[in-house]
């Protein structure tokens, strides 16, 4: 017998048995429910030999359309090949080449064009980095009471009113030369400052 119908006809007597109230409990027929299992249980190998024939027909079955099918591939490979040499297939061989290069180019621009907003993005990432570090190492110096380098032209400003006072008038050329305040140029005359070290 077939095993969903001994299941079948065993829910069923499960379903009309009586039950006990509150407990949740039927009251069976223990012959009757041991004839319907061990009725199942000799069916159960039947039921497993049955799917195993029937697994290896369709395994043979399956076999022999993979065999047909490559026989018609290889059939329609071989009208292929040899319709390749006519010039439909030419014409399209072509085709399919020149919109493959045209795929291949577009790709190449897109990954090209990709490259360069990487790089670009990179650049700038390193230059808002480079920007940071150079504004703290500018407010540690100021914190260290470092003041800024300063130019030739700002140097000789600073030294020029370190000698002659700020206010102070810069004196003539005459003055200028003369270390005793006589009126007589000094035998060595003095040489500017921004000249000291000069040969």
């Amino acid at each position: 017998m077939d095993v969903l119908n001994l299941l079948d006809r065993l829910d069923t007597y499960l379903q009309e048995c009586s039950r006990l109230p509150l407990v949740g409990k039927i009251i069976v027929d223990e012959d009757e429910v041991f004839d319907l299992i061990d009725t199942l249980q000799a069916a159960v190998p039947q039921e497993f030999e049955r799917a195993s024939w029937v697994l290896k027909e369709r395994e043979q079955i399956l076999q022999e359309a993979r065999k047909e099918a490559q026989e018609m591939i290889r059939d329609a490979q071989g009208q292929i090949a040899a319709r390749a040499s006519e010039h439909v297939i030419a014409r399209e061989a072509r085709v399919q080449a020149e919109q493959l290069v045209s795929q291949a180019q577009s790709v190449a621009g897109e990954i090209h064009l990709g490259a360069r907003e990487y790089a670009d993005d990179l650049m700038k990432t390193v230059e808002e980095l480079l920007s940071e570090m150079l504004e703290r190492v500018r407010d540690n110096r100021r914190e260290l009471g470092v003041r800024e380098p300063q130019g030739p032209d700002a140097l000789q400003s600073g030294l020029d009113n370190q000698e002659y006072g700020e206010d102070a008038e810069e004196p003539d050329d005459k003055d200028r030369w003369d270390d005793n305040g006589d009126g007589n140029e000094a035998a060595y005359p003095r040489k500017p400052l921004w000249d000291t070290g000069r040969g």
